[in-house]
């Protein structure tokens, strides 16, 4: 899943630099061969067309405008129908207050082709990354990071609030619009020197992800990246109180 995840996201910026540029070069034309391959052996709409007309423009050795449109209408019929996790963001105006436009994730949860793309999109923002656990916060952090955290095989650890934790804790507050909240992490969860990926539902002032994050570090650990499927980039996290770490965020809407 998360390899057609990756073609397919390679697929689409070759589709987008096509149509920007306006023709495809020959090297571009290797590109897309190769990336297109294992759906031409699943016999994917369009792509047996596509890679025909692929390998008669090599052989000839050059790219012709009109060949360049088939191409490109070629990658649309191969993209089309295919879902992005956006279109399972659901957008509920004046909640929690008039003027407010909430962005829903829950709808990514209520699909199980969703919340899997989801899952396969911060998979693939992990690849690379050497790390020991998952650490996030309720209550939604809970199903994104325990899922990722079984899809890698690495331990688990809860963030939550006040009295939830049964054993010994440590704590971190941190500030909300109006007030204070504190979050709580067992004081054995993490062991000095190991490495966490902090995971989220939303990025907006990044006060949760920050308190997480200290609690990691007050333990000897070191947070390697923070992960969220959905940022608001008004509230400016990234150059705030995230600034140092690495975020990666699967989807970016403007404002607050």
């Amino acid at each position: 899943m998360v390899g057609d995840y990756r073609l397919l996201k390679i697929l689409d910026s070759l589709r987008t630099a096509v149509m920007y540029d306006g023709r495809v070069t020959l090297g571009e034309t290797s590109v897309i061969l190769r990336t297109i391959r294992p759906f031409v052996l699943k016999g994917e709409p369009g792509a047996c067309e596509l890679e025909a007309l692929l390998q008669r423009v090599r052989q000839d050795g050059v790219v012709t405008d009109e060949e360049s449109f088939q191409i490109a209408r070629l990658m649309d019929k191969l993209l089309s129908g295919r879902p992005r996790l956006a279109d399972y963001v659901r957008e509920i105006p004046d909640f929690p207050k008039p003027g407010v436009l909430f962005r829903d994730v829950t709808g990514i949860l209520e699909s199980g082709e969703g919340f899997n793309l989801a899952l396969s999109e911060i998979a693939e923002a992990l690849e690379g990354v050497s790390f020991d656990l998952v650490a996030a916060p309720e209550s939604r952090g809970f199903i994104f990071g325990a899922a990722i955290a079984a899809r890698f095989g690495k331990a688990f650890v809860p963030i939550r609030k006040p009295g939830k934790l049964p054993r010994r804790t440590i704590s971190e507050d941190y500030d909300l619009e109006y007030g204070k909240a504190t979050l709580h992490m067992h004081a054995d969860a993490v062991i000095p020197g190991e490495k966490a990926v902090i995971v989220d539902d939303l990025l907006a002032t990044g006060g949760t992800a920050a308190a997480a994050a200290r609690l990691v570090e007050r333990l000897g650990g070191t947070v390697v990246k923070m992960i969220f499927p959905i940022e608001l980039e008004g509230f400016g996290a990234r150059a705030g109180l995230l600034k140092g770490y690495d975020v990666a965020t699967l989807l970016k809407y403007p404002g607050k």
